[in-house]
């Protein structure tokens, strides 16, 4: 077997085992999976699993690693940009999603693994402040702690400030994304980056049409 044929097998066994992961996680669930599924599924013996993984959660590692790959690139430009622009920006994102929906679906549903959701959200914390960083960098001092905005003794805590609100808006997006994956991405791309922009912009209260009563003198 030439080189390139090895390159073009090896490809070839990557992407058995990978839909056999996302067909067994949707059929029992990630927690029930075993390598022996996962290695019967993809017509394939276990030796040869573990010729590329080491276990069921390095396979998910590597699948975690070709999407954060691909999300700062899907997210639009950084800095101060127009409502448009974010628009745009989370388009794309859900036009991602939508290109791996089973991938998202199975890994982000309720039969998902949790290790998945937590790296996600923790690369999403990531991106938000880097960010954040390029906005503030050279247009405006990075803000104190007590300022007004983080309790008092948060720093002290080990909470940097503003850390709060990028878990915010990560739970923000994973939740519109599985919350799209759930109802079978009833929306199209667009509307639910409107959607997310808008939440994003006005908040929970203005988001929804209430009234915000200000804060007692």
């Amino acid at each position: 077997m030439s080189h390139g044929e090895g390159g073009l097998q090896r490809a070839r066994t990557r992407r058995l085992i990978r839909h056999a992961l996302i067909e067994l996680v949707e059929e029992k669930g990630f927690g029930d999976v075993t390598v022996r599924d996962i290695a019967e599924r993809a017509l394939i013996n276990r030796a040869t699993f573990y010729r590329y993984y080491q276990d069921k959660y390095a396979l998910v590692e590597e699948i975690f690693q070709e999407v954060i790959s691909e999300l700062p690139a899907e997210l639009g430009p950084a800095g101060r940009i127009s409502v448009q622009d974010r628009i745009v920006g989370w388009e794309q994102l859900f036009d991602h999603v939508d290109r791996h929906h089973r991938l998202y679906a199975a890994l982000l549903g309720r039969r998902g693994d949790p290790w998945f959701v937590a790296r996600l959200r923790e690369r999403c914390v990531e991106l938000a402040r880097d960010r954040l960083r390029d906005v503030h960098a050279g247009t405006a001092p990075h803000r104190q702690a007590g300022d007004g905005r983080a309790g008092p003794g948060d720093a002290g805590r080990g909470m940097p400030s503003g850390e709060l609100e990028l878990v915010l808006a990560a739970d923000l997006t994973l939740g519109a994304i599985t919350w799209w994956l759930e109802h079978d991405r009833c929306l199209p791309a667009r509307q639910m980056a409107e959607a997310v922009v808008r939440f994003a912009a006005r908040g929970y209260f203005g988001a929804l049409g209430l009234d915000v009563v200000p804060p007692s003198p």
